[in-house]
């Protein structure tokens, strides 16, 4: 997945400004997960001005898909997975941007201490059968290394998320 060479500088930065590129700190102990967004003030997206909110969505998207591999390879070796997210959907509604970001967790974290499941048996991949997952996984050009997948429907369109997992997911 490739960001357009138009944007990449601007992206290049943003993922500066946010701190993405600090490798380490994604291998930083958390308490369940963490979900630091791609972006997360307006003004760090000024790059995109004169663009459809339908493009910089489309664009936000592709981003956090080209910088998950090096998250990922990165974490190799570790007690580490990632994926991207997708959130904002309400905003999205509105028609305002949406909010990718990277989910991260140590795959031995066990939520609730009493129960022998881990962090990613709470987790609910369900197949694409919303317009939300379509246009993720459109904005993706349906790219089979990066499978999409979506929160069980009837979940609130503030929390919903549309989830971008690499290949090699556990």
């Amino acid at each position: 997945m490739e960001v357009d060479p138009k944007y990449a500088d601007g992206f290049a930065r943003l993922i500066r400004q946010e701190r993405l590129d600090d490798f380490d700190g994604f291998l930083r102990p958390v308490e369940l997960f963490d979900e630091p967004p791609l972006w997360s003030r307006y003004d760090r997206l000024t790059f995109l001005d004169g663009l459809p909110v339908e493009e910089k969505n489309r664009l936000l998207i592709r981003a956090a898909a080209a910088h998950l591999p090096r998250i990922v390879e990165h974490g190799r070796g570790h007690h580490f997975v990632c994926m991207s997210t997708v959130l904002g959907w309400d905003e999205f509604d509105e028609g305002g941007l949406l909010r990718p970001a990277f989910w991260y967790a140590d795959p031995r974290t066990r939520p609730d201490p009493a129960d022998p499941r881990g962090i990613l048996d709470y987790l609910r991949f369900a197949p694409v059968t919303s317009d939300r997952g379509r246009f993720v996984a459109e904005a993706l050009d349906h790219d089979p290394n990066l499978p999409v997948t979506e929160d069980e429907a009837g979940v609130d369109a503030a929390i919903w998320r549309v989830y971008v997992r690499p290949a090699a997911w556990p």
